[in-house]
């Protein structure tokens, strides 16, 4: 049938791009997480209208899909904290910088007399 040729098509692509994340999660940026959230959302979708006719095995392909999840946000939670760590020591640089320089008032005027 043609839609079980389908459905094999996009759990196969789906278990191929969660495999290749699992693969490289350690060398993974937030763009390339921010790709395969995106392509696994539009499977996902795509999957929605054969729902009715998974089988069993469909279904447990779907699981072991599924069980790779917490190694993946792990890995997406930890770019998080360090990005977060970034900004916070970032904004303590600019706090010490800003304390260190002097504060000029632009508004006010130096007048030189000449003798």
């Amino acid at each position: 049938m043609k839609g079980d040729s389908e459905l094999n098509q996009l759990l196969d692509e789906l278990e191929h791009i969660t495999n290749t994340v699992i693969d490289n999660l350690l060398n993974m940026d937030e763009e390339d997480f921010e790709q395969f959230v995106s392509k696994r959302q539009n499977i996902v979708e795509q999957l929605e209208p054969y729902r009715s006719i998974m089988n069993d095995t469909d279904k447990q392909k779907i699981r072991a899909i599924i069980d790779h999840d917490p190694e993946i946000l792990e890995q997406m939670h930890a770019l998080k904290q360090e990005a977060g760590n970034w900004m916070e020591k970032r904004e303590s640089i600019r706090v010490q910088q800003n304390a260190y320089q002097h504060a000029y008032t632009y508004d006010s005027l130096f007048i030189d007399h000449k003798k």
